[in-house]
């Protein structure tokens, strides 16, 4: 078996190899013998690497047909930042707040971008998923998610949605496990509708003031939570 140390660097190499031959995802990966001769180490380290990759999405076995360049989705980042707030102790409410503040930063500077301009329906999309967090029930954080993605997705930085998603999907998860008091539906829909109100003015310092109060009120409840953690499965 390949050192760590040796794995990771042939495992980075491999990756300039895809990079310098510009291959695209689904595009079939040159073979182990082409890999041994063009990085210069053994089948052995080379299948290591390929299955270091692989479990990063960067490649994909499809087996009876070979090895072929991944999409690299986000996947290897969620499990990662799933067990790092998940993992039991003292800091494990600090993590989460962290992510929360990161994700703050984000989505802050996003809605900014879409009360500069938008497109007139994204409102009526907005208000719709408003009116369903003012319903109790599974579908009122559906409506919570598909309303911080919609905004993302306005703002055009696929690499930004792509990770608000991430970090939405990371904190339901890790939230849940923590008790704590669940905020109400009318008090969700208010704070998503204040963020709406404030890009139909299409004032970016409102915009980005809603959104702090919006963040402000999921702080008030990790504050109020068992162990100092957050709202269990409340949409935020």
């Amino acid at each position: 078996m390949a050192r760590p140390q040796l794995g990771d660097e042939i495992s980075k190499r491999i990756i300039d190899l895809i990079i310098e031959r510009d291959l695209p995802p689904g595009s079939p990966m040159p073979t182990e013998l082409d890999l041994m001769a063009d990085i210069g180490v053994s089948r052995n380290s080379i299948r290591e690497a390929i299955r270091a990759l692989r479990a990063l999405g960067i490649v994909e076995v499809r087996h009876g047909y070979g090895t072929f360049v991944g999409s690299a989705g986000s996947e290897a980042l969620r499990t990662w930042l799933l067990f790092r707030t998940r993992t039991p102790g003292a800091g494990t409410t600090g993590r989460l707040r962290d992510l929360l503040e990161v994700r703050e930063m984000l989505e802050t500077e996003l809605t900014r971008r879409v009360a500069r301009r938008h497109r007139p329906e994204l409102i009526a999309d907005l208000e719709e998923r408003v009116a369903r967090m003012r319903r109790k029930g599974p579908d009122s954080a559906t409506a919570d998610r598909e309303f911080h993605d919609l905004i993302c997705a306005e703002a055009g930085f696929d690499l930004a949605r792509e990770l608000t998603r991430l970090f939405w999907d990371v904190y339901q998860a890790a939230e849940s496990e923590l008790g704590g008091p669940a905020g109400s539906a009318v008090t969700t829909a208010k704070r998503h509708q204040a963020i709406v109100d404030a890009l139909v003015s299409a004032d970016p310092d409102a915009a980005e003031e809603a959104v702090h109060r919006h963040f402000d009120e999921v702080r008030k409840r990790a504050k109020a939570g068992a162990y100092g953690g957050l709202g269990a499965a409340t949409p935020c």
